[in-house]
């Protein structure tokens, strides 16, 4: 059993992995160079509860931006556990990447498209997101001390070094779609795949492409300060929500051909984001007037 009364190291980065590289010891099975794994299997208490799955892992000064060696938090499946289903578990991942003091994020997933000129296994950063739910666990200390902006949730920054590394290393016969293309996406929370009526209402709210992990996850950077992009490709095209029941909404026989691909472009990717640059993110959390708490 790993243990729980680990430390949490103090970094500047994080992967929160997803379905991308399910299938994978990541970053171990994409073996790419310049890249170490430090420690696995490590859990940290919070006062929610054990967030576990758990990897330390160290990028070389020879790949970085900087040239500095640059240590890395990865999770594994969004932070959920292996054995249960809690929609909680992104509290507890964020504020674990709290307390390491992360600034710079980057979420792995797949999606199911809403919109369809997006086809099977296209590359896709969102632009922007539709959340109704307005994330169910919150980290703000009570609603009275911050403000926590619904702008530019994905960076700029971040979301150009992604879509430049996506576009040398994804396969050439598919899609990149960058932050300039403006695709939402949509939240529902899972593991349940979205009926036909549930695709049709977030397509007609606007969404070109939905999952169960980017809105809550954009959402909670946000609110701990961190700049924050994703990365997905598509698993589900639109009519595959509208095929017979028989047939599976989730095609992509790829998937396991690009899980690694996508791994590769993630751990490239943080090793290029810039060290220092205008970063907004932590400005889009805003202090509110003391009298909103003190005067009751």
């Amino acid at each position: 059993m790993p243990d729980q009364t680990l430390p949490i190291p103090k970094v500047d980065h994080a992967i929160i992995c997803g379905s991308a590289t399910w299938g994978l010891r990541f970053p171990e099975d994409v073996a790419e160079p310049g890249v170490k794994l430090i420690q696995r299997d490590m859990a940290f208490a919070t006062p929610f509860g054990v967030s576990d799955e758990w990897k330390l892992v160290e990028l070389d000064g020879t790949i970085t931006e900087d040239g500095r060696p640059r240590r890395v938090l990865v999770v594994f499946s969004h932070g959920n556990r292996l054995d249960e289903m809690d929609h909680s578990s992104q509290r507890r991942l964020y504020w674990v990447l709290r307390e390491a003091g992360v600034g710079k994020i980057l979420a792995m997933s797949t999606s199911g498209a809403l919109n369809r000129a997006i086809l099977e296994s296209d590359f896709v950063i969102s632009g922007d997101v539709i959340e109704l739910t307005q994330t169910q666990f919150s980290l703000l200390p009570g609603r009275l001390r911050y403000d926590a902006s619904g702008k530019q949730l994905m960076c700029p920054i971040l979301s150009g070094v992604v879509e430049a590394t996506a576009r040398e290393l994804w396969p050439a016969e598919q899609r990149v779609y960058g932050l300039s293309a403006g695709l939402v996406c949509a939240h529902c929370w899972g593991p349940r795949l979205q009926s036909p009526a549930e695709a049709n209402a977030y397509r007609s709210l606007g969404a070109d492409l939905i999952n169960h992990s980017l809105a809550p996850e954009a959402t909670l950077a946000r609110e701990i300060g961190a700049s924050f992009t994703s990365m997905t490709f598509i698993t589900a095209v639109y009519a595959n929500y509208f095929a017979p029941p028989q047939v599976g909404i989730i095609g992509n026989d790829r998937r396991l051909e690009l899980a690694p691909i996508a791994g590769r472009i993630a751990l490239n990717a943080v090793a290029r984001f810039p060290a220092q640059a205008d970063y907004l993110a932590p400005k889009l959390r805003s202090a509110q007037d003391p009298s909103h708490y003190a005067v009751r």
